[in-house]
This record gives structure tokens, C-alpha cells and sequence, in this order.
């Protein structure tokens, strides 16, 4: 199954996934910025659910917005959840579910939902899928904000963007080994043109969309429930 390669490749990877990460997305901190800026609800303790949350690295960014919020962390990975665990060790207001966000049961209705380059990784019938249960176990007025992979809306976009990325990753001081992990993860992609995620949130519901960064694939695409 894809979702099981995916799960192996990113719990191999889980202690150096940071790192990566950062080595990989140039302005990876203003991607998580206008994310976190956007993540505003009228709710002071709003509840939180990040999908496909790894590490924690976004959620990172939001709680240090909202303190006080109720998180739940969601991902396939045991490895990655349990370098979250250890990100926000001794805070009682986390809770972790390893399981496949497009099967798992949310547990109930939240005032925010991010994600992270995660959701590109689904095949296009899950992401629609995905997106309209996001809509369904959102409060009115809740927001949804996914930083991620988008394809490029012709060919030779995509290319540019396949090109930026390669030239960035090969200026790191990673190993050969490392770098190979990387490309391989980058095997498992399957991002969607932008063109056609708006189709499906506005097909969806979604009020206020717009895409709020972007850089060459990477951008913060958001929603609200109106």
C-alpha cells in the first residue's frame, strides 16, 4: 500500500526529519510564519488538530500562539510522534493519534486545522476526500490552512519547480546517504495544480480561500467555514 511505503520512509528518517526538512524547503520559517498568522479564531483557547503532523514542527509555531489551545497531533508515523512527544514533553493539553488522517475519526469539531506537507503524498481522490471532511469537523468560522507541495500548472512550470529543488538540495551540506533519502521520499509525491485545489474547495464550501505564500511548489493555501 502507498500509505504503508510512506509510513516506513518518514518512521527511518524520524531523528534527522528537522533537519531535512529545513534543508530542503528554502524559507521553510516563512512558510510556518504566515501559517501561524493566519491561525486566528475568535475562540481563546481554540482547539487545534494538525494533520500529518510529524514532529510537530508547525504545531511548534502555533502553540506558541496559543498556549493554552487543545492540540491533537495526527500522523501515520510512530517514529515522528514520538520526537513531538518529546517537543512538547509535560504539557497536558497534547494529544497524539498514529493513524491515517483519511480514515481516522477526527473525534469530534475544531477552530483550527493546519497541515504540512503532508497531504500531498494522497492520491487526488483522498485529497478531495480529505478536504471536504476537514469542512465537515470544522466550527463556523473555523479555519483551514495547508502549507504545501503544489504542482506547477504546465510542464515546464513544473519543471522550474523540479529545478529550484534539485539545485537547492545539492548547495546542502548533507551526505550522499542523506540526500538520498530525501529523493527518494520525494519519489512519493503526487501534489495537485492549484487551479484544481481551488475547484475542490470551492466545490467543498470553503469561504475566503486564497493562497497566502508561495514559492516555486511550496505555498500556504487556507479556507474558512463560513
Amino acid at each position: 500500500m502507498v500509505h504503508e511505503h510512506i509510513k516506513k520512509s518518514f518512521d527511518e528518517g524520524a531523528e534527522d526529519y528537522d533537519k531535512h526538512r529545513r534543508a530542503v524547503i528554502p524559507h521553510l520559517d516563512e512558510l510556518y510564519e504566515v501559517t501561524a498568522d493566519l491561525a486566528h479564531c475568535s475562540p481563546d483557547k481554540p482547539r487545534v488538530l494538525d494533520l500529518g503532523a510529524g514532529t510537530g514542527l508547525l504545531t511548534e509555531y502555533i502553540f506558541k500562539k496559543y498556549p493554552q489551545a487543545d492540540f491533537t497531533l495526527m500522523d501515520l508515523s510512530g517514529e515522528m510522534l514520538a520526537v513531538a512527544r518529546e517537543r512538547f514533553k509535560g504539557q497536558s493539553n497534547f494529544r497524539y493519534v498514529q493513524a491515517d488522517y483519511v480514515e481516522e475519526d477526527f473525534g469530534g469539531n475544531y477552530d483550527i486545522v493546519i497541515s504540512s506537507l503532508s497531504i500531498h503524498h494522497l492520491s487526488h481522490e483522498n485529497k478531495e476526500f480529505l478536504y471536504r471532511k476537514v469542512y465537515t469537523h470544522l466550527n463556523k468560522g473555523g479555519i483551514f490552512i495547508n502549507a504545501d507541495e503544489v504542482r506547477g500548472s504546465t510542464n515546464r512550470a513544473e519543471g522550474e519547480y523540479q529545478r529550484r529543488h534539485d539545485e537547492n538540495l545539492e548547495s546542502q551540506n548533507l551526505t550522499e546517504e542523506q540526500k538520498s533519502i530525501i529523493y527518494k521520499r520525494r519519489k512519493l509525491d503526487n501534489p495537485a495544480t492549484l487551479v484544481v485545489t481551488f475547484k475542490w474547495f470551492d466545490t467543498i464550501g470553503f469561504n475566503d480561500v486564497d493562497v497566502f505564500y508561495k514559492y516555486y511548489e511550496y505555498c500556504v493555501v487556507a479556507g474558512r467555514k463560513g
